[in-house]
């Protein structure tokens, strides 16, 4: 993301994507507030240095990814100013990508904030997106191999977060 996008591009793709990467930032925030916030903090980057995305292949995936950087950096501001009261989302309605598991996701969504940035992400790209682990590894850098445990750490720590709110 290094050259200026234009605000003819960025209105044209305000249009064609803004529900999709409104509905993420809900998705991600839990906060409809937030999400506001956040989306607009995407824009005002792709305005600064979002030129790259006219060239991408996947123009929404290229998106999400800058989405989701500016709604991690919203989470790791919630953890640093130990801010825990947000909403829980059910009134968002979001429809989750077919084959994720609902509460394993509403689980890990809850948890984001206590992630590092690489579980972050990955626990987005798994339960939310419904990607693949070799889809992950690919996007992330890390072997299948690694991916799968961090998979597996993520699993374990929503089910304890299931269990504890049961």
């Amino acid at each position: 993301m290094s050259e200026a996008l234009s605000s003819a591009d960025a209105a044209r793709l305000y249009e064609r994507y803004g529900f999709f990467l409104l509905r993420r930032c809900r998705t991600l925030l839990r906060d409809p507030a937030a999400a506001d916030d956040a989306l607009q903090q995407v824009f005002e980057q792709l305005l600064r240095r979002g030129g790259g995305v006219l060239a991408a292949d996947e123009p929404l995936r290229w998106l999400y990814r800058v989405v989701d950087h500016c709604c991690f950096d919203v989470l790791r501001s919630r953890r640093r100013s130990k801010e825990s009261s947000h909403g829980d989302g059910a009134e968002l309605g979001e429809t989750p990508h077919p084959g994720v598991d609902i509460e394993a996701r509403d689980a890990a969504l809850k948890l984001l904030g206590t992630l590092s940035d690489e579980e972050m992400r990955i626990a987005v790209m798994l339960f939310v997106d419904g990607m693949s682990q070799g889809e992950i590894a690919d996007e992330v850098g890390l072997s299948r191999v690694t991916v799968n445990k961090r998979i597996q750490a993520l699993r374990a720590r929503a089910a304890h977060y299931i269990e504890e709110a049961s």
